[in-house]
C-alpha cells in the first residue's frame, strides 16, 4: 500500500482522487463478477453484505498465481505482489487485491446508503498517525471509517493465519456503525 503517512498534500490529494474514482469501476467489476441468478445479489443493503462477504471469503483463498489484473488505487505499483518473484513473501496477488478492492467499493457503498451524508474524505490524524493520508469514509462524529482496512485484515486474516472469519463480520460491522450513530 502507499505510505501516505510521509506523503506530500499533493500527493495524499491525488491518491485520494484516484481511489474516490476508482470506487464506481470496483463496483461494476464486482457485478459483472456477479452476475449469474445464485450470486449474491448486490443491491446496497446491509444484509446483501453476509452473501457478498461469504463469497468473498471463498474466493479471496483461492490461488491466483496465473492470473494478474491492475492494481487498485490504493496500490504502490513499485511494492511486489505475490505472484512475482520479488514478491513471493507478500500475502496477495494482484488478483486478491482486486477482489478486495471490489469487496470494500461495495461495502462503502452500501455505508453510504446507510448513511445519509457519509462522504469520502482524507483522514488527518496526529501527525504520527499511520493513517494519515488515508481516503476513509466520513459519516459524522468521530474518525471517518477506514472502509478499504476493514477488508484488507479481514482478508489477510484468512489468507495468512486460516482464521475462521464469521459471514456476518461485514454487516455486524456496519450494523454496530449505524448505532452509534443513532
Amino acid at each position: 500500500m502507499w505510505d501516505t503517512m510521509s506523503a506530500s498534500r499533493e500527493k495524499r490529494e491525488e491518491l485520494h482522487d484516484a481511489y474516490v474514482a476508482g470506487l464506481e469501476p470496483a463496483l461494476e467489476r464486482l457485478r459483472a463478477r456477479l452476475n449469474a441468478p445464485d450470486e449474491p445479489q448486490l443491491d446496497g443493503s446491509v444484509v446483501s453484505l453476509d452473501a457478498v462477504n461469504e463469497w468473498f471469503l471463498t474466493h479471496i483463498n483461492e490461488s491466483h498465481e496465473t492470473e494478474t489484473t491492475d492494481l487498485p488505487s490504493w496500490w504502490d505499483p513499485s511494492k511486489p505482489t505475490a505472484e512475482t518473484a520479488e514478491g513471493q513473501n507478500r500475502p496477495f496477488t494482484s488478483a486478491q487485491l482486486a477482489l478486495i478492492d471490489e469487496v470494500q467499493a461495495y461495502l462503502g457503498e452500501v455505508l453510504s446508503i446507510a448513511i445519509p451524508g457519509a462522504r469520502w474524505v482524507i483522514y488527518k490524524g496526529h501527525k504520527r498517525d499511520f493513517r494519515n493520508g488515508l481516503t476513509m469514509l466520513e459519516v459524522g462524529k468521530g474518525r471517518p471509517l477506514p472502509v478499504r482496512d476493514v477488508v484488507y485484515k479481514e482478508a489477510l486474516g484468512v489468507v495468512l493465519s486460516g482464521r475462521e472469519v464469521a459471514v456476518d463480520t461485514l454487516s455486524s460491522w456496519v450494523r454496530e456503525k449505524v448505532a452509534a450513530l443513532a
